[in-house]
């Protein structure tokens, strides 16, 4: 914060300085947060072009996209970073390729926010040995460590890709140019656009010749005699029907939220998980959740939480591991992202007034998740972000799965993202449940873009190689019929429930602590009751007056599975481990849960759960006493084992 903005704020109370910042934002600068301004006439301003359109309401029928039919050798479901690397691998192998996103590709899902990307880097010292000590530590035995070997092999290579493509280009910080001190987002915005990573996503396919359906809902994946034959769908301002024939198909459609406060996952709801489920295909890692921090005074206001970051650099990190950090990297982590949510949870929040401010610039290179080395060609300096609203509390994207742990489980031997259905892959945040972190998230800010860069190549290659031998089966009308009823049933509810009522109810159920963080047996299986309520008497009669409502029925059916499925998940797990918490079994329980938990739809319809045993080589050393093998504690933990309490504890969270 500028000098002249901290002596203005302190004349101000809190919610006066506030409403003054966003209101000297203004219309101009929402199209630097993503948001679409309605078109002026001629001689209109935006303000008033915005109060015509509001006037305008019903809103009105949009025109049909010129193409509503596809064929293709591979279609990729998603437009994101795991996404655009599948349908450039695909192309690069010579199939033809066809995207369809829900939004538009770069813009939507969580691709717009990262703020960082991380890679192993010999050539610049890293010592890999060191980072497997800290991923296998800080996942708490369970993460995926064949996984993470194929991240220390090509997360260079994936940088180097994505850097050729522009996308992590590197720019002067808001605070070097002067818009900062004016709060002029859109004017940094447009000097810097050619530097804007999310533009680089479509020159990426029009390059490749890639072909690409936007702002287009994929409802179902296609399988006959188990051979996906490609997807259907329809384009949301219109309600035309889309359908897309292909040999294969990767689903890179993201994770999920049920309702977006202090971060920006509007567009992640679930529908990749909710379509695999209803093909029989195993999920994973639904008792593991991320939240993410936003502010106590201002909980919903995305803008605060995000404003430069969505500006900024996609920082470049890594090389921040050392052999003699390694442990204490991943339990510093687990003390922030674990032990302090637990704790706010159980003994509530400190006083804020809304002034705590942090600048990344100001801590250490290592504390930023940068390079120490000294070689002049190290790039990694770390987050450096503009100086902004400290958050903290935990909640602002209620239902969020925690990183790279939640989805479609293909097995502990797939490296490539291939399902068991033939012709179908999954690749990506939220939608493969691979779970190279495990149980939390130990391995430091940038991973994820970049891991998920690489399962996308990898899903985008094998789907490629899988396409030029396999024969196209177009979709049959008779599926396409069954499809548009089910996509165009809520039309014709005349005495329903309005589906952001219905939303709010979930969030109600699935939002207090004691469901999602301190969880319990009796807590869980309340919450669940509440959820099948949800499912049965509620989720049939959604209704729609338009196909943007249309959108908001079918994805509310989608929350309630991932709710459900997520309650179930936390009750099979019957042990505290990273971000699962049991206060009624406050201990790690190596004997019974070193495993993945799935869950499966049965042919009665029903939820089959199920235990799957991590690799042994995954698991540690298990002769190992537990104050070794585990090295922070929850509430409880050690008292119930019997074991000596913990002495003062350091690093971030203490």
């Amino acid at each position: 914060m500028s000098n002249n903005m901290k002596k203005d704020a302190e004349g101000m109370s809190r919610r006066s300085f506030l409403k003054a910042s966003m209101l000297g934002v203004g219309l101009s600068a929402l199209p630097a947060m993503g948001m679409v301004l309605p078109a002026c006439a001629e001689n209109e301003t935006p303000e008033q072009a915005a109060q015509r359109v509001t006037s305008e309401l019903p809103i009105p029928e949009a025109a049909a996209p010129e193409k509503t039919k596809y064929t293709c050798d591979v279609l990729v479901i998603g437009g994101g970073f795991a996404g655009l690397n599948a349908a450039a691998a695909a192309a690069d192998a010579g199939q033809k390729v066809v995207m369809i996103d829900k939004g538009h590709p770069g813009y939507s899902g969580l691709s717009p926010w990262p703020s960082s990307h991380r890679w192993a880097d010999p050539e610049m010292g890293d010592d890999l040995d060191a980072l497997r000590t800290c991923i296998n530590h800080g996942s708490e035995y369970i993460g995926n460590m064949d996984w993470y070997e194929v991240w220390l092999k090509e997360s260079k290579g994936t940088y180097e890709r994505l850097r050729d493509w522009g996308i992590l280009d590197q720019y002067d910080r808001a605070t070097e140019t002067g818009y900062y001190e004016k709060n002029d987002f859109a004017g940094y915005r447009e000097a810097y656009a050619e530097h804007d990573r999310r533009t680089k996503f479509e020159a990426v396919l029009k390059a490749k010749n890639i072909e690409y359906a936007d702002y287009t809902m994929v409802t179902n994946v296609i399988v006959e005699n188990n051979r996906v034959c490609g997807a259907v769908g329809f384009h949301v301002p219109s309600g035309a029907i889309i359908t897309c024939s292909a040999k294969a198909v990767i689903m890179c459609m993201g994770g999920g939220c049920y309702k977006p406060t202090g971060f920006p996952t509007g567009g992640d709801t679930f529908d990749g998980e909710y379509i695999a489920y209803n093909l029989g295909l195993p999920i994973a890692g639904k008792e593991f959740d991320d939240f993410h921090m936003t502010l106590s005074w201002a909980p919903g206001n995305a803008f605060l939480n995000n404003n430069w970051t969505y500006l900024d650099n996609c920082w470049l990190c890594g090389g921040d591991i050392t052999p003699e950090t390694a442990i204490s990297y991943a339990t510093s982590k687990a003390k922030v992202m674990v032990l302090d949510r637990v704790t706010k949870a159980m003994n509530g929040l400190a006083l804020n007034d809304g002034s705590s401010m942090e600048d990344m610039s100001t801590q250490s290179i290592t504390r930023r998740g940068g390079s120490e080395s000294d070689n002049p060609n190290e790039v990694r300096t770390g987050k450096n972000n503009d100086t902004m609203f400290k958050g903290d509390i935990y909640g602002a994207a209620v239902g969020f799965g925690a990183h790279l742990t939640n989805g479609v489980f293909c097995g502990l031997d797939d490296l490539e993202g291939k399902t068991s259905i033939e012709g179908l892959w999954v690749a990506g945040d939220g939608m493969n449940a691979c779970g190279p972190t495990g149980s939390a998230y130990p391995c430091g800010v940038g991973f994820t873009s970049n891991f998920v860069s690489i399962q996308g190549n990898r899903a985008g290659a094998a789907a490629a190689a899988y396409a030029a031998g396999a024969e196209l089966t177009p979709i049959s009308q008779e599926r396409i019929d069954e499809e548009t009823a089910t996509i165009q049933a809520p039309l014709s509810v005349t005495s329903g429930f309005d589906p952001n009522w219905a939303r709010d109810q979930l969030v109600n159920i699935m939002s207090p602590y004691w469901v999602y963080i301190t969880k319990s047996e009796e807590t869980l299986r309340a919450a669940l009751t509440q959820v099948e309520v949800l499912r049965d008497k509620v989720m049939p009669k959604l209704q729609a007056a338009n196909y943007h409502d249309v959108r908001l029925c079918l994805e509310m059916r989608h929350k309630i599975l991932n709710a459900e499925l997520s309650l179930r998940a936390s009750l099979e797990r019957k042990e505290t481990r990273g971000v699962h918490y049991r206060t009624d079994y406050p201990y790690r329980d190596d004997e019974n849960f070193l495993c993945i938990i799935t869950l499966q739809k049965n042919a009665e319809g029903g939820v089959d759960v199920a235990r799957v045993p991590v690799k042994d080589s995954w698991k540690g050393d298990l002769t190992a006493d537990y104050k070794t093998r585990y090295t922070y504690y929850f509430p409880n933990e050690l008292e119930t084992l019997g074991l000596p309490a913990e002495e003062a504890s350091s690093g971030w969270g203490k």
